[in-house]
């Protein structure tokens, strides 16, 4: 790998106008400083001790790729910025000058598409004199699909970010027990240590991430792995992550792999599969999440994917792949490791159970009368799944409009049965007492298919945890709840005739704030887990008489007048 030799890149020019500077791929090892623009040539690595501080009002791009995919090879692969377990990242933005990380695609004959000059099939890499194709993002943001009706998404790599706390992971991949190598790399193209994550240390801190949009990103640096828009692999509660937006991008908005960070003031808007991903015994608390499914379909028609949205939230206890019959359960190493038998009772560690608190989710089966009905409409996607060993809390949340689909879904999956291993298993568990593992509390669902069996249980079971701590009762499809003050998120998802969110694309603009009217179905139950506002009694991510709402000024869908301010 290349070394970076500058330490510092000082990009102000007279005027405040700034240039673009250029950082090659391969390793940081000193601590470096990025402000104005900067170009990733290829992956990046963070490590040796090393902090990467980027200022406020940084424009952070990637180049596409250039290649294809060669197994154990690393040419034409995408930028992308990698924190390793000995490196760290000081991002700190601001809400009236966030970082934003976009991708270095250009458009030099700006007919508001990506150049593709040589037609080989890979989207043209920047260089100096060029016109990016995402040339106004701090103003007039690029529309989730392009004037094509192609989805924005996979114009470079992502943000990954690998700590040293818990997973329960087995040792699968032959690093270490409790440890992995993280998905969307290739190897032996990369050094599996650049890649590793997992550990023992739950307070292990991988530095600050403050008023940072991620946009267009979810391409792979290795087959058969897209990469999130931020993965969050073994990171440990040292760590900040806060108002933090991601917006079109390929796979997952934010997936935890493990790990013990918090989190709060989370956006996800328009990704292409879950909004929040969550798995491999992930212990954290996140309060202020709100998600906006796809409208429109970009997945040949298939009901979910990759391109259209999948779920509002995937919560996995542990990373199974049941769809696979011959994939070798990470339970059952876990359980050959621990016990050596596989006819004892394994003990996972750490037990999945996260808690997440105060989100508004908007599924993609709006309301009659919607402002824009796309030619090809995405399908009932799900809200929240809880699957493969899943314990944990949902709490003061609304989810609406998941038409077909229950706001809520409790799968009867392919574990084991053991204790903390199946999702089913875990619902009924402490069922009817305030330590029941699986629970839903002071939630509203509203325009979705009724919960039942083990989903129902799981209401029930924070129906019954309020009572001991307050709140009130779940709400289902409640004829007391009149809705969120616009709950309708369409609008031309190719954008204006530039392919730009400007001024007018939406006539009337999304508002996530419940309307007034709620008799009854309000209150929440006081947030319990340390370093929340434990003064946050009320059911979703917006207060309804905050002056202002926290997404304003900073977030994609802010700065592309589409979300109210």
């Amino acid at each position: 790998m290349k070394k970076l030799l500058i330490t510092t890149v000082a990009l102000a020019l007279a005027g405040g106008a700034s240039a673009q500077t250029s950082v090659p791929a391969g390793d940081i090892t000193t601590n470096t400083t990025w402000s104005g623009e900067i170009v990733m040539e290829g992956p990046v690595f963070v490590k040796d001790g090393a902090t990467l501080t980027i200022l406020a009002g940084t424009i952070v791009r990637g180049q596409p790729r250039t290649a294809a995919i060669e197994e154990g090879e690393t040419v034409g692969t995408p930028g992308t910025l990698i924190i390793t377990q000995t490196g760290r990242i000081d991002a700190e933005g601001a809400p009236d000058n966030p970082i934003i990380f976009t991708s270095a695609a250009v458009d030099n004959d700006n007919n508001g598409l990506p150049d593709d000059d040589d037609a080989d099939t890979f989207l043209d890499a920047w260089v100096s004199g060029d016109t990016f194709y995402d040339d106004t993002p701090k103003t007039d943001p690029l529309a989730p699909l392009n004037v094509a009706g192609n989805g924005n998404v996979q114009l470079w790599g992502s943000l990954v970010i690998l700590g040293n706390a818990p997973t329960n992971n087995a040792d699968k991949q032959g690093v270490g027990f409790g440890e992995a190598t993280v998905e969307g790399l290739t190897f032996p193209g990369f050094d599996a240590a650049d890649a590793k994550y997992g550990g023992v240390l739950p307070h292990d801190n991988s530095g600050t991430l403050r008023y940072v949009s991620l946009r267009h990103g979810g391409d792979e640096l290795g087959a058969g792995n897209e990469l999130n828009g931020i993965s969050l692999a073994g990171v440990g509660d040292g760590t900040v992550i806060e108002f933090i937006d991601v917006y079109a991008t390929f796979d997952d908005g934010i997936e935890w792999f493990g790990g013990t960070v918090n989190g709060r003031n989370l956006s996800v808007a328009f990704v292409g599969d879950d909004m929040f991903d969550l798995d491999e015994g992930y212990t954290g608390v996140n309060q202020f999440l709100f998600g906006v499914m796809p409208f429109f379909d970009e997945d040949d028609a298939d009901p979910f994917g990759s391109a259209s949205g999948d779920k509002g939230g995937e919560f996995d206890g542990d990373n199974h792949f049941p769809d696979d019959p011959t994939f070798d359960f990470n339970t059952t190493l876990r359980r050959d490791a621990d016990l050596g038998s596989p006819t004892e009772d394994p003990t996972p560690w750490p037990l999945s159970h996260p808690g997440m608190w105060q989100m508004t989710i908007i599924g993609s089966t709006p309301d009659a009368g919607q402002e824009f009905v796309p030619v090809d409409a995405a399908s009932a996607n799900r809200g929240v799944q809880m699957r493969n060993g899943y314990a944990g809390w949902v709490a003061n949340s609304m989810i609406v409009n998941t038409g077909s689909r229950s706001c809520v879904e409790v799968d009867d999956d392919l574990g084991d049965g053991a204790p903390g291993f199946d999702t089913t298993n875990n619902v009924a568990s402490g069922a009817g007492t305030r330590l029941a593992l699986v629970a839903v509390m002071s939630t509203t669902c509203q325009d979705g298919a009724a919960p039942a069996g083990d989903t129902a249980t799981a209401l029930s079971n924070g129906d019954t945890i309020n009572g001991f701590i307050g709140g009130t009762a779940n709400s289902i499809n409640s004829g007391s709840f009149n809705g969120l003050e616009n709950e309708d998120q369409t609008f031309d998802p190719t954008g204006d005739a530039s392919g730009k969110l400007t001024a007018g694309i939406k006539t009337t603009k999304l508002d996530p704030r419940p309307k007034f009217g709620l008799t009854g179905v309000v209150g929440g139950v006081p947030p319990q887990d340390s370093g929340l506002d434990r003064n946050a009694t009320y059911r979703g991510a917006f207060l309804r008489t905050a002056p202002e709402l926290w997404t304003t000024g900073w977030t994609t869908l802010n700065l592309g007048n589409v979300l109210a301010d």
